[in-house]
């Protein structure tokens, strides 16, 4: 059984051997072959920190950009371009001390002023910022955004080397919350009118970066093509780097046969990745999860009975046992497990409550919604054919339908989908990191709740725990928040998986993220023995 799975993999990686791109040739920086990553959708190809949030552009990202600071594989901040940084107090001052000497690619000298373009552009919702209303709580951007000031009181950069932002009331997160952005080139883009900076080439092909790597190419279904920046502070041990879009299955046959380096697999391909002699597997548990957004702009989606049945419906256990072969777990709340109380509502498989609560809501159960997701995960693709059984066992029709990744956010933008399956985003580095995909205000496009769910007593709770920096009133106050998010299932949580990488053994420093959407970390140190 098992040889005639390898040789149906191996199959699947002839099918895509047309148009891969390159295969482990080319010279690297000491010799070294050039490095293939798999990539588990095919990138928007937005390469910068404008556009909404995608995980396969964020990967290419991570390999291009810096931000003032980064997360480490212990999910915990660290400097990045700031060497170091202070927060006040008061929770209301955040000084960011940058390294010294760091230049762009091309060889211009960066300084705070980058930083300070960067944190202005994406705080105005005029450059169409996805991320603008996290900006919101830093000082005079409500009265910059107004129109009542031309600049933004709470960020400056008094020195080349010095940046400082202030927020408006104490707010513990801020420097978790925005301090990881990308920092684009002042020189590039200072002159572009900030109505369509977002339409610049730069983000599309960002040849001037700070990161490890500068921009190649990107080849649509082949591979986005970086290479190292020679100005980096430490510059990158590999010249080449490929990342490459395909299905789960072609990619575990090409880490199998050498064509892919590094990988994210399925745990049904935890036996299959075990018998190739010449990759590693590193697992670690993911800081995000998988989730099914309920577009509650649409009102049989707006009474909370509908979303507790939908979970009551589906044997999220199952998913985990069958679909990952137990290497995750069920998700209970926006919250990461460690933030999360005891008294969690666990919303276990009783398809008669589920009748029950839909009957009660008044569910037209004539009535057809659509799930979207994005094919080519063998997990997510399982999921969705689980979580359509089972709801239509407790008479709630749906309707699959497989949508490319570049066309998700048009239906974000026009709130025009029902369902959509999605994953991702880092919950463990700090609690007010959740307020992002349930805030009132942070409803997209001006943030990440894509389901348009509002709660205020909920936003109230995350306020006040933000406010504080009192650990134990923090605590106390997330626990709240948490029973209250879980009580209203703003969610249909599904799971959050173990992130399973294969790696083959020529490569040497290579940190698995938690997740197979997640960004990597230090690619500068990475290197290929031999």
């Amino acid at each position: 059984m098992r040889r005639k799975l390898i040789a149906a993999l191996a199959v699947a990686a002839l099918a895509v051997a047309g148009c891969a791109g390159p295969q482990n040739t080319g010279t690297g920086a000491s010799g070294s072959s050039a490095l293939n990553i798999y990539l588990y959708q095919e990138p928007a190809g937005l390469f910068g920190p404008l556009a909404p949030s995608s995980g396969p552009d964020n990967q290419v990202m991570s390999l291009l950009h810096e931000g003032l600071l980064g997360v480490d594989p212990d999910y915990e901040l660290q400097p990045r371009l700031a060497e170091s940084y202070e927060v006040s107090p008061d929770a209301r001052t955040f000084t960011f001390k940058l390294r010294e000497g760091l230049k762009w690619s091309d060889g211009k000298p960066f300084t705070s002023k980058d930083v300070l373009f960067t944190y202005k552009l994406l705080a105005d919702p005029r450059s169409t910022s996805a991320t603008a209303g996290n900006y919101t709580a830093v000082e005079g951007v409500a009265d910059f955004v107004a129109g009542k000031a031309d600049e933004i009181s709470g960020f400056s950069a008094p020195d080349d080397t010095t940046f400082v932002m202030k927020a408006a009331a104490p707010n513990f997160g801020l420097a978790a919350l925005v301090g990881t952005a990308a920092i684009v080139p002042e020189h590039v883009l200072g002159d572009v009118p900030v109505e369509s900076v977002a339409e610049n080439e730069y983000f599309r092909a960002p040849k001037v970066t700070v990161g490890p790597y500068t921009f190649v190419e990107y080849r649509t279904n082949q591979y986005v093509h970086v290479t190292a920046n020679p100005e980096y502070r430490s510059p990158a041990k590999i010249k080449d780097v490929f990342l490459k879009p395909m299905t789960s299955d072609a990619a575990t046959a090409q880490l199998g046969n050498g064509g892919i380096d590094i990988a994210s697999y399925s745990p049904t391909d935890l036996e299959t990745v075990g018998g190739f002699g010449n990759v590693s597997t590193q697992e670690k548990p993911g800081a995000g999860f998988v989730r099914i957004a309920l577009n509650q702009s649409k009102p049989y989606f707006s009474d909370v009975r509908v979303r507790q049945a939908f979970l009551y419906a589906v044997d999220r256990e199952q998913i985990v046992k069958t679909v990952l072969a137990g290497k995750g777990e069920v998700r209970l709340s926006d919250f990461d497990k460690d933030d999360a109380p005891e008294g969690l509502e666990t919303y276990a498989a009783d398809p008669d409550k589920a009748k029950q609560l839909l009957t009660q809501a008044g569910w037209d159960f004539n009535r057809t919604v659509n799930l979207q997701w994005v094919q080519g995960q063998r997990d997510r693709d399982a999921t969705v054919t689980i979580v359509q059984n089972q709801l239509a066992a407790v008479g709630v029709k749906v309707k699959l339908v497989n949508i490319q990744a570049a066309q998700i956010s048009k239906t974000y933008d026009e709130k025009s989908y029902d369902m959509t399956l999605y994953g991702g985003g880092n919950y463990a580095v700090d609690a007010s990191s959740v307020n992002y995909i349930t805030a009132c205000a942070l409803r997209y496009p001006a943030g990440g709740n894509i389901n348009f769910f509002c709660d205020p007593q909920l936003d109230d709770l995350m306020a006040r725990a933000n406010a504080t920096t009192d650990e134990a009133e923090r605590k106390s106050l997330y626990s709240q928040a948490a029973l209250r998010e879980n009580s209203q299932a703003d969610l249909f949580w599904l799971y959050s998986p173990f992130g399973l990488w294969g790696v083959n053994d020529r490569v040497q420093g290579f940190e698995a993220p938690g997740s197979q959407d997640a960004g990597f970390w230090d690619p500068a140190s990475w290197s290929i023995a031999g």
